[in-house]
């Protein structure tokens, strides 16, 4: 397939599942220098399954809250605007593109190789001296990992038989699955990643994480040690077989390649931990 054809192809796609109007609202609301706790709860509970899935996560250990929080109110408060922005946004990624299984590509292992890369690149934040003055808070890194792939369930979803082909090829070739796209569609999940990202009006930080998590080198200067967290994130978790991409063989940006060491140095670590994160993984079910 020519890359013309498939782009083409892409804006063509009629039936493209949006994000719910409350992640809609809830943008426009926090580009207010004026918002208050109490507008963006009154935007919140009129979805009553991100408002639950909101309360959730506040009222879970992995918060370290003392008190038990009860109002949505109060919780926009304890934790902060765009950490409920971004546990909204992600909620809501896995109520339009749910988790199923499948022969071959199942999607829940896909979500939890996401889940666990949002939680590497927080311990690679903490534990690795080059990303210490990284200004992200836990929820927009763990919001990285949940979208950095988010091209292949466009393909998965709109170009099956294409998609399973580069999967194929790149089992067959031992290359990674990103490479194995390109040559098949001519395009492959980053690319189409960000065009989806575009189209749901998503962060310029996201949206440079999904377009160069595999060329964090080819990233814009503001974002580009997001990039490169995530980058070795996804190397991490791909590397420790936590979940599954599809991609069997990953690759560092050659540029980064003498980090490798300090990638390594944490994939146990990493593994321990995903292994723990009941909380994140329960968005699952």
């Amino acid at each position: 397939m020519k890359l013309l054809e498939f782009k083409d192809r892409l804006d063509s796609i009629r039936n493209l599942p949006t994000l719910p109007l409350v992640i809609e609202n809830l943008g426009t609301a926090l580009r207010d220098p004026d918002v208050n706790a109490s507008r963006i709860a009154e935007i919140i509970e009129d979805d009553p399954a991100i408002m639950a899935r909101i309360m959730k996560v506040v009222n879970s250990s992995y918060y370290l809250g003392t008190q038990q929080t009860t109002t949505l109110r109060e919780a926009i408060v304890r934790i902060g605007f765009q950490a409920v922005s971004n546990i909204a946004m992600s909620a809501a990624v896995f109520s339009t593109f749910p988790p199923n299984a499948e022969t071959v590509f199942d999607r829940t292992d896909f979500w939890r190789h996401c889940i666990f890369t949002g939680i590497a690149a927080e311990i690679m934040r903490s534990r690795l001296s080059r990303f210490a003055n990284l200004d992200f808070g836990r929820e927009t890194l763990h919001l990285c990992g949940l979208l950095h792939d988010i091209g292949k369930i466009i393909f998965e979803q709109y170009f099956h038989d294409p998609f399973v082909q580069a999967l194929q090829l790149s089992q067959a070739e031992k290359i990674p699955l990103s490479e194995a796209e390109i040559r098949v569609m001519g395009i492959d999940h980053a690319q189409a990643g960000a065009w989806l990202g575009r189209k749901w009006n998503l962060s310029e930080p996201i949206l440079e994480v999904i377009r160069w998590h595999h060329k964090p080198r080819n990233a814009g200067k503001a974002y580009r040690e997001l990039v490169v967290l995530c980058h070795f994130s996804d190397l991490a978790v791909n590397m420790n077989r936590l979940g599954s991409s599809g991609n069997a063989f990953p690759k560092v940006d050659p540029a980064f390649e003498g980090e490798r060491e300090h990638l390594e140095s944490l994939i146990g670590l990493i593994g321990e931990d995903a292994a723990s994160s009941s909380l994140l993984m329960s968005f699952l079910r």
